[in-house]
């Protein structure tokens, strides 16, 4: 038997070892080379805050790929969420860890590498670093673009019978090897009362337990969880070895001391005497033999049904959000915003160039968390953003907000945050002045609090320098073809005298002087506008001030940018922001590509999601 089994794992390995013709170990060689550094550093982050999240994070990926194939759908937010199936809700755990990899990854390398990817190389990094075995993870998968939670509500379960189980996993392309060896992922990690109580006490439904449960066992697990008791509680799966990776779960089986009714099976039933049985003794004699079939069956799981390059799906910005997250619970909120903002915009045609403002301006403070719409309220412990310098006499558009706010409360009562409100009505805002569209990622949550003094330190000033500039960007993982894509924003809208005040007639603080970078004609035109020290706004695009263009690259090429901040990515000789602003200049679709890309990637600044914040009722106060 013995020999068998090992030339039948050979075998196995030496198929599945492998790559195919798309996924590949070094897909991310050049455009992400320090990604395997970046996973393994947090997990390890992870696994020292609690050991219980390797066998959390390997979960994830089962619970992913057995659905829709390894798409990332498991960590879709949104009312259709595989989140909320019966196996995973209250369940499955660890998507705060991937947020934390994704987030480091996209620090790293923005754009690139999919989540379906980070859960895999996070899922066998939980392995190794609990004593398991190493392999090579093969990528190049792309995220998914759906979630099913009906699909999730049939995943493996530990009450069905061997023949189901086996069932389940040759649905997806996996066999007998493979259902006894990934079920060797129990040798870590806790499972909940409500799913091996009914083996304490009324298995056979005459009042008895379970007959194939190790008597020890039994009595002490009937102390964790008592009838009646808390079905929540955990017990471990292994209690031989908690937390370690190894092969005592088989040990275990041999021994009557599976937890779950699903792995006693593997070795008790009487179906796995031709099935399963002879794999369980195998691996409980041979940890080498199983770390060999684990790590074969890992790669042939992590293949099931990807989307990979050419095919459907996407690399996400944010692994939870999602462009249709509101298709069920209130599927109209973009046409009722655009009808709303289309109406206020009759009557105030600068309003698009201020709706977008709104939101930049709350992206840039705490996070994408609606926190700018925050009325200052001391008691409930909110300084209100809109009190900042920059904020100050300034920001406007609220009241749009506010009555898209009232319209989707009316329809669809508790369900849309503001902090969603706000890039939507952007991403209309800028399509309606005849920029461009993009799919806008939703699911964010409110924030509770609004900073003024961070609204002060983290928004630019139209005095800031280009290194300031740059690094107030870089904080928010916006790197320097976002600060010249969002600064085009600026080919709508008007700005305060105030701002560029001293630029006109108090330079450098020598009084009558002007910025030598302003075009001569274009600095009287502006101080006929904004006398020195007097009220006014001007047009931050002078040549088309209403429309969403690329004349506001146009005007930098002719020294003809209103703000100094706006100027000096042009005038900054040897700067990387010439060349961008030239190219811009040139080719409005290569704007517009461009401005939509750093749109949802702005969207993604530090945004709260799940649990975190809460979906306000009005906007301008906290719950």
């Amino acid at each position: 038997m013995g020999g068998h089994v090992l030339l039948a794992v050979f075998t196995m390995c030496m198929l599945c070892s492998g790559v195919t013709a798309q996924l590949n170990p070094d897909i991310y060689a050049k455009s992400c080379p320090s990604l395997v550094q970046i996973v393994r550093k947090q997990v390890m982050i992870a696994l020292r805050a609690e050991m219980r999240m390797a066998a959390s994070l390997i979960r994830l990926h089962f619970h992913d790929c057995f659905v829709n194939g390894c798409d990332a759908s498991v960590l879709l937010d949104g009312a259709d969420s595989e989140k909320l199936a019966i196996p995973n809700a209250n369940s499955a755990r660890g998507f705060e860890v991937i947020d934390t990899i994704k987030a480091a990854v996209e620090n790293a390398c923005p754009g690139v590498v999919s989540c379906a990817d980070i859960l895999t190389l996070a899922a066998r990094d939980s392995v190794f670093l609990s004593g398991g075995p190493q392999w090579r993870v093969a990528l190049g998968r792309k995220d998914g673009l759906v979630a099913n939670q009906s699909s999730a509500n049939n995943l493996p379960s530990p009450f069905e019978p061997l023949d189901a189980i086996i069932a389940k996993f040759v649905a997806v392309g996996l066999n007998i090897t493979d259902v006894v060896s990934l079920s060797g992922a129990h040798t870590f990690g806790q499972a909940k009362c409500d799913l091996f109580s009914n083996r304490l006490f009324n298995f056979t439904g005459a009042g008895t337990p379970d007959a194939t449960l190790a008597t020890a066992l039994l009595s002490n697990l009937r102390t964790v969880c008592p009838v009646g008791g808390n079905g929540n509680q955990t017990a471990p799966l292994d209690s031989n070895s908690t937390d370690a990776f190894d092969n005592n779960y088989f040990k275990n089986l041999l021994e009557g001391k599976g937890l779950l009714s699903s792995d006693q099976i593997l070795f008790s039933s009487d179906l796995a005497v031709n099935t399963t049985k002879r794999l369980v003794e195998a691996y409980s004699q041979s940890q080498n033999l199983f770390f060999r079939d684990f790590t074969c069956s890992m790669i042939r799981m992590g293949r099931i049904t990807n989307l990979v390059n050419g095919s459907k799906g996407e690399i996400r910005k944010n692994c939870r959000l999602r462009s249709d997250f509101y298709s069920t619970t209130c599927p109209n909120v973009t046409v009722i915003a655009r009808g709303l903002i289309e109406q206020a915009s009759r009557s105030d045609v600068r309003l698009p160039a201020k709706v977008m403002r709104l939101h930049f301006h709350d992206c840039f403070v705490n996070g994408c968390d609606g926190s700018v719409l925050l009325d200052a309220a001391p008691a409930d412990g909110v300084e209100g953003e809109k009190g900042a310098l920059q904020n100050a006499n300034s920001l406007a558009g609220f009241e749009v907000i506010d009555d898209i706010k009232t319209a989707l409360e009316n329809v669809c009562p508790g369900v849309v945050s503001c902090a969603d409100i706000l890039p939507i009505a952007a991403e209309v805002s800028v399509a309606l002045a005849g920029g461009p569209s993009w799919d806008v990622l939703l699911g964010r949550r409110d924030g509770r609090t609004a900073s003024q003094t961070d609204a002060a330190a983290a928004l630019p000033l139209g005095s800031d320098s280009l290194d300031i500039l740059t690094s107030k960007f870089s904080a928010h993982n916006l790197d320097t073809t976002d600060l010249v894509a969002l600064s085009g924003a600026h080919t709508f809208g008007r700005v305060v005298c105030a701002v560029i005040d001293n630029r006109l007639h108090n330079f450098n603080n020598v009084s009558g002087q002007s910025d030598p970078s302003i075009e001569p004609e274009f600095l009287q035109t502006l101080r006929r506008q904004c006398p020195q020290g007097g009220p006014g706004r001007v047009n931050l695009d002078p040549t088309s001030p209403d429309s969403f263009d690329n004349d506001y690259y146009k005007n930098l090429q002719n020294n003809r940018g209103v703000i100094e901040s706006d100027q000096i990515l042009f005038s900054s000789t040897g700067s990387p922001t010439v060349s961008l602003v030239n190219r811009f200049a040139g080719d409005q679709t290569e704007f517009f590509r461009n401005f939509a890309r750093s749109m949802i990637k702005m969207g993604n600044v530090r945004t709260l999601t799940g649990t975190q914040g809460e979906i306000r009722r009005d906007c301008r106060r906290v719950n």
